[in-house]
């Protein structure tokens, strides 16, 4: 029986070699830096986002409470109650 693939025979040994103990520290305090870099920038940034929708949505809650008290029969309206009275002529 032949091997198709002979790269994969057991001829060949392959070793890994774990990156040293001064580059994992590096590699750690680099993303602990890009970490804290981004709560110092996105968080400030999340939380401005927000209050600042809030507002919007305040905001266009009190315009459409508005808009609703002008509208006929609202508590703005400025109609006065007038009935008609219909006549025979």
């Amino acid at each position: 029986m032949t091997n198709s693939h002979p790269q994969f025979g057991s001829s060949h040994q392959v070793s890994f070699r774990t990156p040293g103990l001064l580059a994992q520290i590096l590699a750690i305090i680099i993303f602990l830096a890009i970490v804290a870099v981004l709560f110092v920038f996105l968080v400030p940034l999340a939380l401005v986002l927000l209050v600042i929708g809030l507002v919007y949505f305040v905001y266009f809650k009190i315009k459409l409470a508005l808009r609703r008290a002008h509208q006929p029969n609202g508590p703005l309206d400025g109609r006065r109650n007038v009935r008609v009275v219909e006549r025979d002529e």
